[in-house]
């Protein structure tokens, strides 16, 4: 890529790895996955991408985190609301970005399927397109990471508790640009045991 494409594209991906795993019981982010962390593949991946700036966004669990989890290469932040729900973990993320951002790619740190060319997929196609709202989408399913582009950020820091960017999808449907995507890793997080059962039985 020529300094002159990376100027043009400064694309930021934003981890959400602030919630409590309620339903998994445990710290789901240190579960361990291919000689890491559930947080620290998504993390290693996440690298291995065409994205500019990474940041992840901590919340509970965020001191045992800090000590297990290589965090290499992403600036990281703790977000002391993050009990008050996932709103507050998006605009924690978006507060770290610098000012020439263009667009941020939300992953889940509870997704360790999601490789490199999917986040690299969903990039060129924002380039291609500059649709502001670029989702993934599987056998019909949307998935994440989803694209969101900084005229919108405005709204995302207006969401009010355990609120999430899809309630702007209906707002702008006929601005979304759908992804296909081959694989179902952009459907799958981790979210009780059971998932992660099943996820340890593949073996992928």
């Amino acid at each position: 890529m020529s300094a002159q494409q990376h100027v043009q594209s400064r694309i930021a991906g934003i981890i959400l790895a602030g919630g409590r795993s309620s339903r998994m019981g445990r710290v789901k982010q240190l579960l361990p996955w291919r000689g890491t962390t559930l947080l620290g593949s998504v993390l290693a991946l996440a690298r291995r991408s065409r994205l500019d700036k990474l940041v992840l966004v901590l919340g509970c669990a965020s001191e045992a985190i800090l000590q297990t989890v290589d965090l290499q290469g992403a600036q990281v932040i703790v977000n002391p609301d993050y009990a008050q729900g996932q709103s507050t973990s998006l605009q924690a993320g978006l507060g770290a970005l610098p000012e020439d951002i263009q667009a941020a790619v939300f992953l889940l740190g509870d997704q360790p399927l999601v490789t490199a060319a999917i986040i690299d997929l969903i990039i060129s196609t924002y380039t291609e397109t500059k649709a502001p709202l670029v989702i993934p989408v599987h056998a019909g399913r949307r998935g994440n990471p989803v694209l969101i582009h900084c005229s919108l950020f405005p709204e995302l820091r207006a969401l009010e508790g355990d609120t999430g960017a899809r309630v702007m999808f209906e707002r702008y449907a006929d601005s979304i640009c759908e992804v296909p995507v081959l694989d179902n890793s952009i459907c799958r997080d981790i979210d009780t045991w059971e998932d992660y059962q099943e996820l340890i039985g593949e073996g992928s």
